[in-house]
């Protein structure tokens, strides 16, 4: 998975831009060995393929969702896919988020790949929705967190997803107690809609340089 000897294409001609080189759109035994001795030298693995880690590495600059990564994540393939060929039907910035996640959580063929975007653009209203709906009324909550919100708490907290989230994911996963509103900051916000809740999956994200913009991390939005 990534850019390697034999991609071509505009995010071939950005790395050769990056290393120097003509930017021919080619990557050959030549940009190969560029990237190699670039990676060594950034204390990367130099394996001479440009992933996730090492395209992060040299455009810091580009936030993940953004379109230098965009199309650097187009000219690559996945589980035998080259996301190219599924610009139109995903966002760009979803598809920019790919090649880490298959990398991360062994997305290793095209049928995991295709349940993976089916699950998100079902639990996201076609790739749309990016957050967590927490305007949730009282009969809501109690039918939903029964034990967060006993007797007729409920009332108080109904219809406002800020108290909503800082009092059903403070204190837990990561995150401070209810009075930080780390819940809230730290809401779930990806295409998959599962709880991503997790002050230590921000920070991670964060050191990783892409969680300042993804719009859905799977990999979780930065905190608001």
């Amino acid at each position: 998975m990534g850019l390697q000897v034999g991609s071509r294409g505009d995010g071939v001609k950005k790395i050769q831009g990056k290393l120097g080189l003509r930017a021919d759109g080619i990557f050959g035994a030549g940009t190969e060995e560029a990237v190699k001795t670039w990676q060594a030298a950034q204390g990367l693995s130099a394996d001479g393929i440009v992933g996730a880690a090492t395209w992060g590495a040299m455009f810091p600059e580009a936030p993940a969702g953004g379109p230098a990564l965009a199309v650097g994540a187009m000219s690559m393939t996945v589980a035998g896919v080259q996301l190219g060929t599924l610009a139109g039907h995903v966002p760009e910035a979803v598809l920019s988020q790919i090649p880490l996640c298959a990398e991360k959580f062994q997305i290793n063929s095209s049928l995991r790949l295709a349940h993976f975007l089916a699950q998100c653009a079902h639990e996201s209203g076609g790739l749309k929705v990016t957050q967590e709906n927490l305007n949730y009324s009282a009969e809501g909550l109690q039918r939903t967190w029964p034990s967060r919100f006993p007797g007729n708490l409920a009332e108080a907290y109904a219809r406002q997803p800020e108290k909503i989230a800082s009092r059903v994911y403070g204190g837990r996963l990561g995150n401070g107690d209810e009075a930080s509103k780390d819940g809230y900051k730290f809401r779930n916000r990806s295409p998959s809609q599962k709880r991503l809740v997790r002050l230590d999956i921000y920070r991670v994200r964060s050191s990783h340089g892409y969680a300042r913009a993804l719009p859905t991390h799977n990999l979780g939005a930065p905190p608001a």
